[in-house]
Order: structure tokens, then sequence, then C-alpha cells
């Protein structure tokens, strides 16, 4: 299990807790996830911060810190989770399946920032048809990688809600989601410009304006824009 993480009037503790299944059977009181909890050193008390995804199995804290996101008073906790695939899902994954948890400092004890997590996001690295290269790499697996995102100028604007205009650097393939199975029949180009609607694991949600007005929407990978 991950170690405790001391914060300045407590600590951050990860527990494996039974999962409990309505439907129960056989296996059921085999399955256990992790629960964040707060402890408060003061009250001696402790609080329930966040439960990490239990997915077919307990998986594993990669990392656990706290970090500065900008407008936040004080620092956030990330957690960077992940969890062995076991089991034919439909994608060909390779590795381990990542999500990432951000939580903020509240009156109550820490509550999960939503925004930010949405924006680091969840995944696992997938491979081309070959079965050989990939077509996708989870980028958020440490964190070095969180923190080196956290000091761009790309996250900056994005958290900030500045609007920002990306230059396609590639022909682009756009989707319907940012899932690989929702590919549509649309494509940009390189030098298309485009504006950046949303941030999720990697994936932006853009808006491109043709010639002649019209505006359509859709997803595509992040190295496919300059500046992402």
């Amino acid at each position: 299990m991950y170690h405790s993480i001391p914060t300045k009037d407590g600590a951050i503790v990860f527990d494996l807790v039974p999962i409990e299944d309505e439907a129960s059977s056989e296996d059921s009181n085999n399955q256990v996830g992790i629960d964040v909890n707060y402890v408060d050193c003061l009250s001696k008390s402790k609080k329930l911060v966040g439960q990490l995804p239990y997915l077919a199995d307990t998986g594993k804290v990669r990392s656990a810190f706290f970090s500065d996101v900008q407008g936040s008073s004080e620092k956030e906790l990330f957690v960077i989770h992940s969890v062995g695939i076991h089991s034919d899902t439909g994608v060909r994954y390779s590795g381990e399946y990542y999500s990432v948890h951000v939580y903020k400092k509240s009156e109550s004890g820490y509550s999960r920032d939503e925004r930010v997590s949405k924006y680091f996001g969840e995944g696992g690295d997938i491979l081309a048809d070959d079965y050989q290269n990939l077509m996708y790499e989870f980028p958020y697996k440490d964190q070095l990688s969180v923190s080196n995102k956290l000091a761009t100028p790309a996250f900056s604007k994005w958290n900030e809600g500045v609007p920002v205009q990306l230059t396609i650097n590639k022909k682009a393939t756009i989707y319907s989601s940012p899932v690989f199975d929702d590919v549509t029949r649309m494509y940009l180009v390189s030098g298309d410009r485009v504006e950046q609607e949303a941030v999720e694991a990697g994936w932006l949600s853009i808006m491109f304006k043709t010639p002649k007005g019209k505006e359509i929407r859709g997803w595509i990978l992040c190295g496919d824009a300059g500046g992402c």
C-alpha cells in the first residue's frame, strides 16, 4: 500500500476496504478497493477524501503528491491510480489503465476537483492495428508528467479560461468523443486553425470554422495541434 502523505495538520492515508456489491457472489469477499482518507491530528478523526476506481482489480496508487494549481489558495492533492487489464475490452490496450484524481482543500477536509481531474483524465496506451506501434499513449502516468503539464502556458491558459487558437500540424482525424471507436469521416489538414474548447487526457475538443462559415466540432489528439 502507498505510504501516507503528511499535511500541515494531519495526513493523507490510503486504506484497503472491501467492495460492497449488492449482487453478492463467492468472490465478493475478495474484492478490495482503495479509499483515500484524511486524518486530522487534532481531532483524531478520519474523513473520506475519495474512492479509487475498482476495475475488476484493486490496482495500485502509482503516485500521490501535493502541487500548486493556479487559482487555488492551497496546494491540491493529486493521486495517480492504475490497474492491470486482464480481460478483452474490445480496445487494444497495452499495459495498465491509469486515472488521475485531484482533490482540493475544503472546510470539511478535501473535496474532489472535478474540473482538473477531468483535464488529466483516464486511459491507457492503445496499440495500432499491427499490435506493434502505439496509436495513443496516456500522458499522465507519474508525478513528473503531471508537474510538467501544470507548469506549461497551455495549462495556464486552459485554467484561466483564456481563448486558445491552435494550428493543426498534420492530417488529423476528427472524433465525436475522446474515444477511438467514435471516429468520423471528417479530418483537418496541416495549417488549419481551430479553437480549443476542452482538454481531456491528451485529447482536444475543437471548433473549426470552414471558409464558408460552417462550424465543425469534434475531438482530435493533442499531438495533432501545435501548442497543446
